[in-house]
């Protein structure tokens, strides 16, 4: 009987809990604060967007192309393993 009062008494308690929350977020209190709050940001967010300063593209040219591939076959190692099994099956 004690388990059931207490668990009637903590849905009620969640409950009220519940319409406080959506009461006090969908009022106009609340939607007026946040939209003077999101005004307020975009107005900041604007004023830092003028006082940064354009830097100059210097960017050309940067990108060196090596022909690593080439330098690669080049100082690759030759293995001779291969050349015994094409011989071996050449026989």
């Amino acid at each position: 009987m004690i388990k059931k009062i207490i668990n009637i008494v903590l849905l009620l308690i969640i409950f009220i809990l519940l319409y406080f929350s959506i009461n006090y977020y969908f009022s106009e209190k609340n939607i007026k604060k946040v939209q003077k709050n999101r005004s307020l940001n975009d107005e900041i967010v604007n004023y830092d967007l003028e006082k940064i300063p354009l830097l100059k593209n210097d960017t050309d040219n940067i990108i060196v192309y090596k022909d690593d591939v080439k330098n690669y076959k080049k100082e690759k190692k030759i293995y001779k393993f291969w050349d015994l099994i094409k011989k071996r099956n050449n026989e």
